[in-house]
């Protein structure tokens, strides 16, 4: 048996997975042999490798097998343990002995305060001296020094052995640590080598546990806009990607299938009681030259060198396979670690044809808002978060739903500075005339003011609203308006104009609402 060392040489990831190529080469000679390739991930399904090779022979088949290895720690915990039982028992004397202390120096202080309290009697009638008192201040002072200098050196001790009760615990947690059971995936490939020969041999795998989200960097211009692709990529197969040829797919790794019609019955509703519970889905650098100039003035040598030159970016190659399956092919070699972190990978930069619209809610935004309708070029643009820049400058982030090849779609929501934007009223009648017919009615006159202090024509989207009811007893009638509607529904108006720069635009209409006097209207009229 003949064992074989492979690199990664090239991944191809999809949305939810990915395909593995490793290559290696060696030298076999003829008759029968097995090559077995060692260290695949534990992750490889095992209906999914395939082998191909180069070299003198024939490939008679492949044999995968799942094993388990066991990793030993490296030295002997027995004696840690010895040793930290041992220092564990010097702690609990030392504990003990400083306690004694303790409460030697307690009982000195509590005795040394009796005595004062009580010398002034025994002075007064000649049964004790001013010597004695001072003989017995200096002896408890010494002794009471002596306490404290005791325990100041066996709290010293204590902190050296909690040092080395510590350390042998680290010790021995790390050796523990090290016991561990890995499991791998070998691959034994059986050949029949017709004569010595090299052999070159390339095994492919898939997996699961890798995956690939994309998410886009927009830049908002005048008439066109940017859209960088980027793939934010997970690698946790336990194999690290070092330079490997990196191709991103489109195509999702799970099975797909056709899902046949079932009967669709429809009956009588009967309500029931329900608890019902809602859940959230959620080539080498050339060395920089430098040149030589005579300065006249001061005489000097002067080193001027060359600017640095700008870092350039390399974009993948894009082709589009069956199905509509979009694959990327990175440039370069790319090297991606084995972990949980995000590793983004440019894909590419494609300019979009694009359109500025301004929009206004009269109703409910004290200031209109700019917006920009982009055009979708022939790629499908996949779900996924969205940077939004304008001529290069931050301005939100937000998510992008699937958009189809050449789908329109809006971007960049943002405050119009250049358009100043009011809603006045104009005039309002109450209890107009009718109200001698047993109804009421109320009529109210509206201009909406808006002038464009930017350099361009500029297309706005003005919508507002008027009451609606559908009740009999209530009539709402809106009268002509100074431009028609685009369009009106449910008493929502829509106009769409186009405003010459410097230019100052007012949308005049009327409504009346009429209803029964006995009639209360909820919610209240403005």
């Amino acid at each position: 048996m003949k064992e074989l060392t492979t690199q990664i040489s090239s991944v191809t990831i999809f949305r939810d997975g990915a395909r593995i190529v490793r290559t290696g080469k060696t030298e076999l000679t003829a008759g029968e042999q097995i090559v077995k390739i060692s260290d695949i991930t534990r992750y490889a399904e095992p209906d999914s490798f395939r082998v191909k090779g180069k070299g003198n022979a024939v490939l008679r088949g492949i044999d995968v097998k799942q094993i388990s290895r066991t990793y030993e720690p490296e030295g002997d915990v027995k004696e840690s343990y010895e040793k930290l039982k041992t220092l564990e028992k010097d702690r609990a004397e030392i504990e003990d002995k400083i306690q004694l202390q303790t409460s030697r120096g307690d009982r000195l202080n509590a005795v040394m305060n009796q005595f004062s309290s009580e010398f002034g009697k025994w002075y007064s009638v000649g049964e004790s001296s001013m010597e004695q008192l001072t003989k017995m201040e200096k002896a408890s002072s010494e002794m009471i020094h002596d306490a404290k200098k005791t325990i100041r050196k066996l709290k010293n001790e204590l902190e050296r052995i909690d040092a080395e009760i510590a350390s042998l615990r680290d010790n021995i947690n790390r050796i523990q640590g090290q016991r561990r059971t890995e499991t791998v995936n070998e691959v034994f490939v059986n050949l029949d080598v017709k004569e010595s020969t090299p052999l070159e041999l390339e095994v492919t795998y898939q997996l699961r546990m890798a995956s690939w989200q994309p998410t886009y960097d927009v830049d908002i211009g005048e008439e066109t806009t940017s859209v960088k692709r980027i793939a934010v990529i997970r690698n946790q197969t336990l194999e690290d990607w070092e330079d490997v040829g990196l191709t991103v797919s489109t195509a999702s790794a799970q099975p797909v299938e056709a899902v046949e019609p079932n009967p669709f019955f429809i009956d009588v509703y009967r309500p029931e009681y329900e608890m019902v519970s809602t859940r959230t889905l959620a080539a080498p650098s050339e060395m920089m030259k430098k040149e030589e100039a005579y300065d006249e003035e001061t005489d000097d040598l002067v080193m001027q060198e060359e600017p640095m030159p700008d870092i350039i970016e390399d974009y993948a190659e894009s082709t589009e396979t069956l199905g509509g399956i979009t694959v990327y092919n990175v440039a370069g070699d790319i090297s991606i670690p084995a972990d949980n972190d995000q590793h983004p990978v440019t894909l590419t930069l494609e300019e979009f044809e694009s359109r500025r619209l301004h929009f206004w809610n009269a109703a409910a935004m004290a200031e209109a808002v700019a917006q920009d309708e982009i055009t979708n070029g022939d790629s499908v643009l996949l779900p996924g978060n969205v940077k939004v820049y304008a001529a290069g400058d931050f301005i939100g982030e937000t998510h992008l739903n699937l958009k189809a090849p050449r789908e329109k779609f809006r971007l960049g929501t943002r405050v119009a500075y250049d358009v100043t934007v009011e809603k006045k009223l104009m005039e309002k009648d109450t209890e107009k005339a009718g109200i001698t017919r047993g109804k009421q009615k109320r009529g109210y006159k509206y201009s909406l003011d808006m002038q464009n202090f930017s350099k361009h024509e500029i297309t706005i989207k003005v919508v507002d609203v008027i009451p609606h009811s559908s009740s009999e007893k209530i009539n709402v009638e809106l009268a002509g308006p100074s431009i028609p509607t685009k369009k009106e529904e449910l008493g929502v108006l829509e106009w769409e104009t186009n405003i010459d720069a410097g230019v100052e635009f007012k949308i005049e209409y009327s409504y009346e609402v009429e209803w029964e006097k006995d009639v209360s209207i909820r919610p209240p009229l403005p």
